[in-house]
Order: C-alpha cells, then structure tokens, then sequence
C-alpha cells in the first residue's frame, strides 16, 4: 500500500503510529523529520506551493496526506533530520498558519476545533510587529478574498482536453506528451475527452478553479449555455489556453466566441500577428510550438549508411484538384478573385496567404474593413489548401522524377495522380509512434510546411530527435532556431528545380549527412522536448495568473 512515511523524534526509537488529516492539522511537528513519499505522490498532490514562504512541508503534506494514509515511526533524535521552521521570520510563519487555518476551515469547524485555532491565531497576531497587518491577513484568508486565491491557485490542477481522434491523433498526442510533461513538474492534472464524454459533461467544473485550462485546437471555448450568451469558460476560474496548428482564419467561428480569459498559442508568429489584429476577444497570442518525442525504449542510433531508407515522408496526400469544384460553386465575382490569389501564391510561394489576398485586392483599388476582409479570407481558405497541396505534390513530383525512391504512409497516397511512379513507395498508415520507427530507419525525413511561414513543427523535431536529417522548405524561424545545412537542410519554394540534385548530392556525401544529423538531435534534444514546452507554459501561465 502506498503511504507517507515519517521519521520522527516525537517517538521512541522503533515505535510506529498512524498520522491522521486532524492530528497534522493541529500539529504541526508531524511535519518535522525526514519523509518519504509514495512515487505518485507529487503527481497527485501536486508540488509545493511556491507562494508560502515557511512550512512548505507542512502544507504539501496536509494536501497529500488526503490522498495517502501516513505512519509516523520513531527514530534516535540524531537520525530524525527535524526541519528547523525557526528560522523562518515569525510573520512568515502566521502567514502560513493563517492561510492553513482558512483553507481547511470547514474541517475545522466540523470537527469543533475552529474557534480555538483562530484565538490561537489572534494571540499570534497580538504578539507579531504589526498586528493590525497581521489581523488584516486573517480577514482576507478566511473570507477567500483575492490573495488568498493566488495562493491556492498555485498548486489548483491544470484541466487538459482530448478530443475526437483527427489527424491521425495527433492532437491528442500533444495533449498526452504535455500532461505527462506538466506532471514530471509535479503539477495536478486533470484530463477530460470531450469525444468519450461529450461537451455537456462540462457542466461538472462549473464553479471550479484552475491553474490553467488547455486545449489542443479544441471548440470547448466556444461552448455557450442555455441562453445563448453566456460561455460556458466564463464560469470556470482560470486563464483558457487554445493551442492552434492551423491557421486561425479556420477556427473563426471559436475564436469570436471564447471566453474572456482567453489566450492562443501557435508555432507560427505569423498566425499570432494574424489573431492579434482579427481577434479582438482574444486576451493575448503567445509563441508555443509543439515539441517532439523521443521513444525511451531503445536507443536512438547514430545516423548510417545502413539505414533502408533514403528519404521519408510522414505527410498525406491531398488532390488539390479536387478541391477545385467547391471555388468554381461561388459567384463569378469570388471565383475571380480567388483565382488571382491561388496565382498571385504560386508565383509568390514565400508569401503568407493572408499577404497574398491583400496584395491582390491592393492590386485592384478594393479597399475592406477588418471584419469584411476576415469574412472574405474565411470564404476563401480552400483557395489557400489548394495551393499547400500543389507544392507539397510539386516537390514530392520533383524528387520521384528525378529517380529519388519516397517512402509514403496512408491511403491517401493511391488516389494521387503519380501513385504507380516506380519511385513512389507506398506502404500502410502510421500512427505518431510509428512514425518514429519509420524516421529512425531514415537518412532524410521530407517535411514540408503547410503554409507555415514562421512556424515549427512537430514533424522536423521528431525527425531530428530520430537522427534522420531534415529537408525541409525554409520558414523564418526554422532559420532562427537552426542553420541551414548543419542542423538540416532547407530548400526554397521558389527554386524546387535544383532540389533534387541537392538532394542526391547530400545522399552521396555520408559524412556530412551523419555531421548534420546529430547536429540537429542535440539542439533538438536540448530545447525542443515536451519537458522544455512544460516549463515554458507554467512560466508563462504565472505571468498571466498575475496580470489577472
């Protein structure tokens, strides 16, 4: 069974006792000694609440003490390792005596000890420098006023949302690497599937507080009540976090409709520029691109001529021309426009599609308001699918054309055009951990961005931490982040031509491909784990909790 172990001096050598909630509520001291902790117990619990100043201890173990039964067992006082409190200032002290005292008042009062704890309390407070301050704190912890929620909320869980299994899971893998992440930093997680339970199994953290709540380009913000005006996220305490992979002109609807404490994270600073001018509801757009994984059951081996495989991708195919009849539905005036855009991106691929647009209207003398051009851009978003899945065909055509074997994935492979190319090497789909196998049997990993012109992405990450070498169509911060042919290689839309000689170049050359490869694993490695995302996102969720 797993239990708190104390070893204490209160006790005679060897004896052991069992530790209620009520007796370490009322006393302190079974807070001294040297403790041990079942392995989930930080997990559960949670960590120290880093707003108290003294008697972390005896705080955390009043919260896990809830969870797991303790047994104290008597040591020589030489052995006992007792956590010395004095040195702690004696308002620091009644700071945290005081913040117990209101947090856990309804068990003190049930159990008929209220009233003698707080005329201890009052003693204490008559005896400190200011006791005037110090009788105000007691006025503000019992009657839960805002400071005593910013010490709470430290250590409140953090709710995460699944959802229905799209894009092969992936966004449901983010959601679980990132739990497991918050978790390693001792944070209290609760998980929610919005597929397994449905959104009105919301209504149960009504009236709940969290340190945070995520989700993985999820519509849960954009939940309203019964009467159509209230959001559901409203009445949930705490900051909301959407986190968005595509572009945010798709998630329109959900974000002109979120809460009010309503934050976006995105891997592409474009996009966050993007929210920040169309959305006004949102609170703010922070930089946060996903992470990659490692598997920890084997080892990654180092990059070598041996592997099968000369170039991966880890993509679905999408037939632009099939996306086509949906423009041609539009009236004459959009179709119009919308092929001058589709033009207007192929000839300037490093352009952002919402820059596009606006050139092409500039063009015209067609001047629109916000809300007018966000509707348009709306309307005209397969316009810019069309155009991502005509260079992701152009250089997977380019490669095979140039006698460069492709390993694909997925059925969507068989409806494309070239799919009886003697090149083009079709095999079942992969799920996430799959394709990881699939990237460390690799020399180079394809990744190719959908339209992402200052993003990162999971993909490129994964490949790195497989040692398979990157090639990837460049953005402004895959050249922030890395260098160009030592981290991986990175190729132009614009010059797709000379592509496949670089590649087969690159193929040739062993050893400048194993130098890259485990160039982009360390740097990799080293900043672009979930565990790094983990740390990020408590930074950046206390500078919010502390703004709000």
């Amino acid at each position: 069974m797993e239990e708190i172990i104390c070893y204490t001096v209160r006790l005679p050598e060897g004896e052991e006792q069992k530790v209620s909630f009520l007796e370490l509520l009322l006393d302190e001291r079974w807070a001294e000694g040297r403790m041990e902790y079942p392995p989930t117990c930080f997990v559960r619990a949670g960590d120290i609440n880093r707003k108290l100043t003294a008697k972390r201890t005896y705080e955390f173990l009043l919260r896990a003490i809830r969870i797991y039964p303790m047994r104290a067992i008597g040591v020589a006082s030489s052995a006992g390792d007792r956590e010395d409190c004095s040195k702690a200032a004696d308002w620091e002290n009644y700071r945290t005596d005081v913040y117990v005292a209101a947090r856990y008042q309804k068990e003190l009062l049930s159990s008929g000890y209220f009233d003698m704890v707080m005329e201890n309390l009052l003693t204490t407070a008559s005896r400190l420098p200011e006791p005037q301050a110090a009788l105000a704190w007691l006025e503000k912890m019992i009657s839960h006023d805002g400071e005593y929620y910013e010490i709470e909320d430290d250590t409140a869980p953090i709710l995460v949302y699944r959802q229905a299994d799209v894009c092969y899971n992936t966004l449901n893998q983010f959601a679980d690497e990132l739990v497991k992440a918050l978790q390693k930093s001792r944070q209290i997680v609760e998980v929610f599937d919005l597929e397994k339970e449905g959104h009105q199994a919301l209504d149960r953290y009504i009236g709940r507080r969290f340190k945070a709540v995520i989700g993985m380009q999820t519509y849960a913000f954009s939940i309203m009540m019964g009467d159509g005006r209230t959001n559901l996220h409203d009445l949930i305490t705490g900051p909301k976090y959407n986190v968005i992979f595509d572009h945010p002109v798709m998630m329109k609807k959900h974000m002109e409709h979120g809460p009010q404490c309503y934050y976006m994270l995105s891997h592409d600073r474009n996009y966050l520029a993007f929210a920040k001018r169309y959305y006004k509801r949102i609170k703010d757009c922070i930089y946060f691109p996903p992470a990659g994984m490692l598997l920890q059951e084997t080892a990654v081996s180092s990059w070598s001529t041996s592997r099968p495989f000369d170039v991966s991708f880890i993509g679905s195919y999408i037939n632009y021309r099939g996306l086509l009849p949906e423009l041609y539905a539009y009236a004459p005036s959009f179709r119009f426009l919308a092929a001058h855009a589709m033009r207007r991106m192929r000839r300037c691929p490093n352009e952002t599609a919402e820059e596009a647009l606006a050139h092409i209207l500039e063009e015209r003398g067609l001047k629109l308001k916000e809300d007018e051009f966000l509707n348009l851009f709306f309307q005209m978003r397969y316009t810019f699918i069309c155009i991502m899945s005509y260079y992701r065909e152009k250089i997977v055509r380019a490669l095979l054309d140039a006698g460069i074997e492709l390993q694909v994935y997925g059925d969507s492979w068989n409806y494309a055009p070239f799919a009886q190319h003697p090149c083009l090497k079709r095999h079942t789909q992969v799920n996430i951990r799959e394709s990881l196998q699939i990237m460390r049997q690799s020399k180079i990993s394809l990744n190719v961005m959908s339209w992402h012109k200052d993003g990162l992405t999971e993909r490129l990450l994964n490949s790195m931490l497989c040692k398979s070498v990157v090639l990837s169509d460049s953005s402004r911060r895959l050249k922030e982040e890395f260098t160009d042919q030592e981290d991986l290689i990175l190729f132009d839309l614009q010059e797709l031509n000379g592509l496949p000689g670089r590649v087969k170049r690159f193929l040739e050359d062993h050893e400048r491909l194993q130098r890259i490869a485990e160039n982009g694993y360390h740097k990799a490695v080293n900043k672009h784990l979930w565990t790094n995302r983990a740390e990020q996102f408590l930074r950046m969720n206390e500078r919010h909790r502390r703004l709000s």
